[in-house]
Protein backbone atom coordinates (compact mmCIF):
# COMPACT_ATOMS: atom_id res chain seq x y z
CA UNK A 1 0.00 0.00 0.00
CA UNK A 2 1.45 3.45 -0.92
CA UNK A 3 1.75 6.37 1.59
CA UNK A 4 -1.13 8.33 -0.17
CA UNK A 5 -3.17 5.57 0.42
CA UNK A 6 -2.26 5.13 4.39
CA UNK A 7 -2.50 8.80 4.36
CA UNK A 8 -6.06 8.91 3.22
CA UNK A 9 -7.75 6.72 5.01
CA UNK A 10 -8.53 6.78 9.54
CA UNK A 11 -8.49 3.07 11.33
CA UNK A 12 -9.33 3.74 14.65
CA UNK A 13 -11.03 7.16 16.43
CA UNK A 14 -8.81 9.28 18.38
CA UNK A 15 -10.32 11.75 21.25
CA UNK A 16 -10.86 14.45 18.82
CA UNK A 17 -13.97 11.81 16.42
CA UNK A 18 -14.90 9.20 18.76
CA UNK A 19 -17.92 11.32 18.63
CA UNK A 20 -17.85 11.19 14.76
CA UNK A 21 -21.45 9.01 15.31
CA UNK A 22 -23.64 12.04 16.94
CA UNK A 23 -23.85 13.43 14.00
CA UNK A 24 -25.83 10.50 12.60
CA UNK A 25 -30.03 11.48 11.75
CA UNK A 26 -32.54 9.90 10.32
CA UNK A 27 -34.12 11.46 6.84
CA UNK A 28 -36.93 14.15 6.93
CA UNK A 29 -38.20 13.52 3.59
CA UNK A 30 -38.33 10.42 1.17
CA UNK A 31 -36.52 10.92 -1.86
CA UNK A 32 -38.26 9.67 -4.87
CA UNK A 33 -41.32 8.91 -3.32
CA UNK A 34 -44.02 10.77 -5.70
CA UNK A 35 -41.28 11.41 -8.77
CA UNK A 36 -42.88 10.82 -12.13
CA UNK A 37 -44.06 6.83 -12.86
CA UNK A 38 -42.62 6.83 -16.40
CA UNK A 39 -39.22 9.22 -15.18
CA UNK A 40 -39.10 10.64 -18.35
CA UNK A 41 -36.47 13.04 -17.23
CA UNK A 42 -33.86 10.14 -16.25
CA UNK A 43 -34.94 7.94 -19.00
CA UNK A 44 -34.12 10.77 -21.75
CA UNK A 45 -30.53 10.76 -21.00
CA UNK A 46 -30.18 6.32 -20.89
CA UNK A 47 -28.90 4.95 -23.80
CA UNK A 48 -28.78 1.60 -23.03
CA UNK A 49 -31.17 -0.57 -20.52
CA UNK A 50 -30.48 -3.83 -18.80
CA UNK A 51 -32.50 -5.78 -17.00
CA UNK A 52 -30.73 -8.34 -14.87
CA UNK A 53 -34.01 -10.12 -14.10
CA UNK A 54 -37.34 -9.77 -14.71
CA UNK A 55 -38.18 -7.93 -11.21
CA UNK A 56 -34.38 -6.96 -9.93
CA UNK A 57 -31.75 -5.40 -11.17
CA UNK A 58 -30.90 -3.22 -14.26
CA UNK A 59 -27.91 -1.82 -15.37
CA UNK A 60 -28.12 1.72 -17.15
CA UNK A 61 -25.74 2.93 -19.51
CA UNK A 62 -25.37 7.08 -20.83
CA UNK A 63 -25.85 8.14 -17.15
CA UNK A 64 -22.92 10.26 -15.67
CA UNK A 65 -24.00 10.31 -11.96
CA UNK A 66 -22.41 13.65 -11.07
CA UNK A 67 -24.23 15.80 -14.06
CA UNK A 68 -27.95 14.29 -12.99
CA UNK A 69 -30.38 17.03 -12.66
CA UNK A 70 -32.77 17.32 -9.29
CA UNK A 71 -35.39 15.50 -11.01
CA UNK A 72 -33.46 12.95 -12.34
CA UNK A 73 -31.69 12.68 -9.53
CA UNK A 74 -35.24 11.86 -7.58
CA UNK A 75 -36.80 9.56 -10.37
CA UNK A 76 -33.28 7.25 -10.09
CA UNK A 77 -34.12 7.08 -6.28
CA UNK A 78 -37.63 5.73 -7.33
CA UNK A 79 -36.06 3.65 -9.80
CA UNK A 80 -33.60 2.27 -7.70
CA UNK A 81 -36.50 1.46 -5.24
CA UNK A 82 -38.06 -0.38 -7.59
CA UNK A 83 -35.87 -2.71 -9.36
CA UNK A 84 -33.12 -2.67 -5.91
CA UNK A 85 -30.34 -2.52 -7.31
CA UNK A 86 -29.17 -0.62 -10.43
CA UNK A 87 -25.61 -0.34 -11.26
CA UNK A 88 -23.51 1.88 -13.75
CA UNK A 89 -20.25 1.86 -15.63
CA UNK A 90 -17.11 4.37 -15.99
CA UNK A 91 -18.18 6.86 -13.63
CA UNK A 92 -14.56 7.65 -13.48
CA UNK A 93 -15.41 11.86 -12.37
CA UNK A 94 -17.60 10.41 -9.02
CA UNK A 95 -14.59 11.78 -6.95
CA UNK A 96 -14.92 11.30 -3.14
CA UNK A 97 -16.35 14.91 -3.04
CA UNK A 98 -19.10 13.98 -5.66
CA UNK A 99 -19.74 11.02 -4.14
CA UNK A 100 -20.83 12.73 -0.75
CA UNK A 101 -22.76 15.47 -2.82
CA UNK A 102 -24.90 12.50 -4.93
CA UNK A 103 -25.61 10.85 -1.33
CA UNK A 104 -26.77 14.19 0.19
CA UNK A 105 -29.50 14.32 -2.64
CA UNK A 106 -31.27 11.60 -0.83
CA UNK A 107 -30.64 12.07 2.92
CA UNK A 108 -28.37 12.67 5.45
CA UNK A 109 -25.06 10.27 4.99
CA UNK A 110 -24.26 7.76 8.00
CA UNK A 111 -20.54 8.07 9.44
CA UNK A 112 -19.97 4.13 10.49
CA UNK A 113 -19.27 3.41 14.01
CA UNK A 114 -16.10 1.39 13.39
CA UNK A 115 -15.15 1.44 9.20
CA UNK A 116 -12.11 3.00 8.35
CA UNK A 117 -13.28 6.11 6.02
CA UNK A 118 -11.31 8.93 4.50
CA UNK A 119 -9.86 11.25 6.55
CA UNK A 120 -11.33 14.58 5.01
CA UNK A 121 -14.97 13.43 4.41
CA UNK A 122 -15.70 11.01 7.57
CA UNK A 123 -18.98 9.78 5.45
CA UNK A 124 -17.21 7.79 3.00
CA UNK A 125 -15.88 4.78 4.18
CA UNK A 126 -13.16 2.85 2.44
CA UNK A 127 -13.37 -0.92 1.80
CA UNK A 128 -9.79 -2.08 0.96
CA UNK A 129 -8.88 -5.50 1.06
CA UNK A 130 -5.46 -5.03 2.38
CA UNK A 131 -7.18 -3.21 5.38
CA UNK A 132 -8.85 -7.03 6.29
CA UNK A 133 -7.42 -8.20 9.11
CA UNK A 134 -6.66 -6.77 10.83
CA UNK A 135 -8.21 -3.45 9.48
CA UNK A 136 -11.40 -4.24 9.67
CA UNK A 137 -14.71 -6.94 9.85
CA UNK A 138 -14.91 -8.58 6.62
CA UNK A 139 -18.83 -8.98 5.00
CA UNK A 140 -17.31 -11.06 2.06
CA UNK A 141 -19.73 -13.99 2.30
CA UNK A 142 -22.13 -12.71 4.58
CA UNK A 143 -25.89 -11.25 4.02
CA UNK A 144 -26.70 -7.92 5.46
CA UNK A 145 -28.56 -5.00 5.15
CA UNK A 146 -26.57 -2.40 5.63
CA UNK A 147 -26.13 -0.96 9.33
CA UNK A 148 -29.57 -1.92 9.75
CA UNK A 149 -28.28 -1.80 13.57
CA UNK A 150 -28.93 1.87 13.43
CA UNK A 151 -32.66 3.51 14.81
CA UNK A 152 -32.72 4.68 11.14
CA UNK A 153 -30.87 2.01 8.89
CA UNK A 154 -29.46 2.92 5.38
CA UNK A 155 -31.61 4.01 2.79
CA UNK A 156 -29.32 4.06 0.27
CA UNK A 157 -25.86 2.82 -0.43
CA UNK A 158 -23.49 4.13 -3.64
CA UNK A 159 -20.50 1.73 -3.84
CA UNK A 160 -17.92 2.56 -6.54
CA UNK A 161 -14.57 0.18 -7.10
CA UNK A 162 -11.70 2.00 -8.03
CA UNK A 163 -9.20 -1.10 -7.80
CA UNK A 164 -10.52 -4.42 -8.73
CA UNK A 165 -8.99 -8.16 -8.62
CA UNK A 166 -8.04 -9.53 -11.49
CA UNK A 167 -10.26 -12.17 -10.90
CA UNK A 168 -13.27 -12.61 -8.53
CA UNK A 169 -13.93 -9.72 -6.11
CA UNK A 170 -18.25 -10.11 -7.51
CA UNK A 171 -21.26 -9.19 -5.13
CA UNK A 172 -24.20 -10.42 -5.09
CA UNK A 173 -27.83 -8.99 -4.48
CA UNK A 174 -31.03 -11.00 -3.00
CA UNK A 175 -34.71 -9.65 -3.34
CA UNK A 176 -36.30 -8.85 -0.26
CA UNK A 177 -39.64 -8.42 -1.68
CA UNK A 178 -39.37 -11.62 -3.49
CA UNK A 179 -38.55 -13.17 -0.04
CA UNK A 180 -41.87 -11.76 1.63
CA UNK A 181 -43.95 -12.61 -1.80
CA UNK A 182 -42.57 -16.33 -1.71
CA UNK A 183 -43.94 -16.65 1.68
CA UNK A 184 -47.42 -18.45 2.59
CA UNK A 185 -50.17 -16.50 3.76
CA UNK A 186 -50.02 -17.48 7.32
CA UNK A 187 -46.41 -17.18 7.77
CA UNK A 188 -46.87 -13.40 6.01
CA UNK A 189 -49.60 -12.96 9.30
CA UNK A 190 -47.11 -14.57 12.06
CA UNK A 191 -43.91 -12.47 10.41
CA UNK A 192 -46.10 -9.03 9.89
CA UNK A 193 -46.53 -9.26 13.49
CA UNK A 194 -43.20 -9.70 14.69
CA UNK A 195 -40.40 -6.98 15.24
CA UNK A 196 -36.33 -8.13 15.47
CA UNK A 197 -33.20 -7.09 17.49
CA UNK A 198 -30.69 -6.29 15.56
CA UNK A 199 -27.34 -5.64 17.07
CA UNK A 200 -23.62 -4.37 17.07
CA UNK A 201 -22.27 -7.22 18.47
CA UNK A 202 -19.48 -8.48 15.91
CA UNK A 203 -18.20 -5.06 16.09
CA UNK A 204 -18.26 -5.55 20.01
CA UNK A 205 -15.95 -8.67 19.57
CA UNK A 206 -14.10 -7.06 16.80
CA UNK A 207 -13.34 -3.96 19.26
CA UNK A 208 -12.22 -6.57 22.26
CA UNK A 209 -10.00 -8.52 20.05
CA UNK A 210 -8.10 -5.33 18.37
CA UNK A 211 -8.59 -2.59 21.06
CA UNK A 212 -9.79 0.08 18.14
CA UNK A 213 -11.72 2.57 19.38
CA UNK A 214 -14.87 3.15 17.41
CA UNK A 215 -16.13 6.67 15.87
CA UNK A 216 -18.97 6.61 18.12
CA UNK A 217 -21.70 4.39 19.84
CA UNK A 218 -22.31 1.24 18.85
CA UNK A 219 -26.06 0.90 19.08
CA UNK A 220 -28.95 -1.62 18.74
CA UNK A 221 -32.04 -1.59 17.69
CA UNK A 222 -35.32 -2.71 17.34
CA UNK A 223 -37.55 -3.35 13.43
CA UNK A 224 -40.30 -4.77 12.17
CA UNK A 225 -39.57 -8.16 10.61
CA UNK A 226 -41.42 -6.54 7.52
CA UNK A 227 -41.36 -3.38 6.85
CA UNK A 228 -42.91 -1.55 4.28
CA UNK A 229 -40.33 0.53 1.60
CA UNK A 230 -42.05 4.17 1.60
CA UNK A 231 -40.93 5.11 -2.12
CA UNK A 232 -43.42 2.30 -3.75
CA UNK A 233 -45.35 0.82 -0.75
CA UNK A 234 -44.40 -2.55 -0.82
CA UNK A 235 -43.72 -5.58 1.79
CA UNK A 236 -40.02 -6.86 2.07
CA UNK A 237 -38.75 -9.07 4.49
CA UNK A 238 -36.07 -6.87 6.72
CA UNK A 239 -34.09 -9.17 9.21
CA UNK A 240 -30.26 -10.61 8.42
CA UNK A 241 -27.91 -13.25 9.23
CA UNK A 242 -24.94 -10.65 9.79
CA UNK A 243 -26.87 -8.10 12.53
CA UNK A 244 -30.28 -9.38 13.42
CA UNK A 245 -29.97 -10.98 17.08
CA UNK A 246 -33.19 -12.26 17.53
CA UNK A 247 -37.05 -12.49 16.70
CA UNK A 248 -38.84 -10.47 19.99
CA UNK A 249 -41.78 -11.99 22.05
CA UNK A 250 -40.89 -15.70 20.56
CA UNK A 251 -38.81 -18.50 22.67
CA UNK A 252 -35.35 -18.85 21.65
CA UNK A 253 -36.15 -22.01 19.50
CA UNK A 254 -38.50 -20.13 17.36
CA UNK A 255 -36.53 -17.16 16.84
CA UNK A 256 -33.82 -19.87 15.75
CA UNK A 257 -36.03 -21.32 13.19
CA UNK A 258 -37.63 -17.92 11.77
CA UNK A 259 -34.18 -16.53 11.07
CA UNK A 260 -32.95 -20.10 9.86
CA UNK A 261 -35.70 -20.25 7.45
CA UNK A 262 -35.74 -16.24 6.05
CA UNK A 263 -31.78 -16.09 6.26
CA UNK A 264 -32.07 -19.39 3.99
CA UNK A 265 -34.46 -17.63 1.51
CA UNK A 266 -32.19 -14.71 1.14
CA UNK A 267 -29.09 -16.92 0.56
CA UNK A 268 -30.19 -19.91 -1.40
CA UNK A 269 -32.59 -18.86 -3.62
CA UNK A 270 -30.88 -18.17 -6.92
CA UNK A 271 -33.90 -16.60 -8.56
CA UNK A 272 -34.02 -13.64 -5.93
CA UNK A 273 -30.81 -13.20 -6.84
CA UNK A 274 -28.74 -11.16 -9.06
CA UNK A 275 -24.55 -10.93 -9.39
CA UNK A 276 -22.16 -8.26 -10.16
CA UNK A 277 -19.07 -8.04 -12.11
CA UNK A 278 -16.86 -5.02 -11.33
CA UNK A 279 -15.26 -2.89 -13.77
CA UNK A 280 -12.59 -0.05 -12.23
CA UNK A 281 -15.03 2.55 -11.62
CA UNK A 282 -17.98 0.94 -11.99
CA UNK A 283 -20.75 1.95 -9.17
CA UNK A 284 -23.96 -0.12 -7.51
CA UNK A 285 -26.59 1.90 -5.76
CA UNK A 286 -29.02 -0.24 -3.91
CA UNK A 287 -32.25 0.23 -1.50
CA UNK A 288 -30.79 -1.47 2.21
CA UNK A 289 -34.58 -1.08 2.96
CA UNK A 290 -35.65 -4.00 0.37
CA UNK A 291 -32.44 -5.45 -0.78
CA UNK A 292 -29.44 -7.86 1.01
CA UNK A 293 -25.75 -8.25 -0.43
CA UNK A 294 -22.51 -9.79 0.28
CA UNK A 295 -19.43 -10.06 -1.18
CA UNK A 296 -17.96 -13.15 -3.44
CA UNK A 297 -14.83 -14.01 -1.06
CA UNK A 298 -12.77 -15.46 -4.37
CA UNK A 299 -10.13 -13.03 -5.01
CA UNK A 300 -7.10 -13.48 -3.23
CA UNK A 301 -4.21 -13.12 -3.66
CA UNK A 302 -5.90 -9.96 -5.45
CA UNK A 303 -7.02 -6.95 -3.84
CA UNK A 304 -9.67 -4.99 -4.44
CA UNK A 305 -10.39 -1.11 -2.63
CA UNK A 306 -13.41 1.03 -3.29
CA UNK A 307 -15.31 3.57 -1.60
CA UNK A 308 -19.11 4.10 -0.08
CA UNK A 309 -21.19 6.65 0.86
CA UNK A 310 -24.46 5.36 2.72
CA UNK A 311 -27.40 7.16 3.12
CA UNK A 312 -29.27 7.41 6.00
CA UNK A 313 -33.12 6.39 6.13
CA UNK A 314 -36.25 6.66 7.92
CA UNK A 315 -36.87 4.82 10.94
CA UNK A 316 -38.35 1.08 9.99
CA UNK A 317 -42.04 0.99 9.65
CA UNK A 318 -45.29 -1.54 8.92
CA UNK A 319 -48.55 -0.64 7.16
CA UNK A 320 -50.94 -3.81 6.84
CA UNK A 321 -52.66 -2.43 3.62
CA UNK A 322 -49.21 -1.99 1.94
CA UNK A 323 -48.58 -3.09 -1.37
CA UNK A 324 -46.34 -6.05 -2.75
CA UNK A 325 -44.08 -6.16 -5.70
CA UNK A 326 -45.66 -9.66 -6.56
CA UNK A 327 -49.19 -7.46 -7.67
CA UNK A 328 -47.18 -4.43 -8.67
CA UNK A 329 -45.46 -7.16 -10.96
CA UNK A 330 -48.67 -8.35 -13.07
CA UNK A 331 -49.41 -5.59 -15.25
CA UNK A 332 -45.71 -5.20 -16.18
CA UNK A 333 -45.54 -9.66 -16.76
CA UNK A 334 -48.89 -9.15 -19.13
CA UNK A 335 -47.23 -6.66 -20.94
CA UNK A 336 -43.73 -8.85 -21.41
CA UNK A 337 -46.25 -11.31 -22.70
CA UNK A 338 -47.83 -9.36 -25.28
CA UNK A 339 -44.72 -8.20 -26.45
CA UNK A 340 -43.40 -11.51 -27.06
CA UNK A 341 -46.76 -12.78 -28.62
CA UNK A 342 -47.01 -9.75 -30.89
CA UNK A 343 -43.03 -10.32 -32.02
CA UNK A 344 -44.09 -14.19 -32.81
CA UNK A 345 -47.58 -13.35 -34.27
CA UNK A 346 -45.28 -10.56 -36.50
CA UNK A 347 -42.56 -13.74 -37.56
CA UNK A 348 -44.92 -16.18 -38.31
CA UNK A 349 -46.67 -14.01 -40.37
CA UNK A 350 -43.51 -13.03 -42.28
CA UNK A 351 -42.81 -16.71 -42.58
CA UNK A 352 -45.71 -16.92 -44.21
CA UNK A 353 -45.28 -14.17 -46.65
CA UNK A 354 -42.19 -15.81 -47.74
CA UNK A 355 -43.52 -19.27 -48.28
CA UNK A 356 -46.43 -17.90 -50.34
CA UNK A 357 -43.76 -15.74 -52.90
CA UNK A 358 -41.52 -18.95 -52.99
CA UNK A 359 -44.51 -20.92 -54.00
Amino acid sequence: MTVSTVEKVVLSASEEDSTLTDRNTHATRVAGKGSDPEKKALFASVTKRVDYSPKFGTELHGLQLTQLTEQQAEELAAFISERGVVFFRNQDDLDDEEHVKLGRRWGPLHIHPLVPHNNKNPEVIVLDSRLSPPGRYNTNNSWHSDVSFEPAPSSYSILQFEEIPEAGGDTVWSNGYQVYDSLSEPVKALLEGLTATHTSDLFRVFQANTGRKTFGKLNDAVHPVVRTNPVTGWKAVFVNSVFTREINDVSPVESKWILDYLNDLVAKRLDFQVRFHWEKNSVAIWDNRSTFHTGVPDFAPYFRRGRRVTVSGEIPFFEQGSGTQAKAFEATAQAIVAKQEAAAKVKEETEAATAAKSA
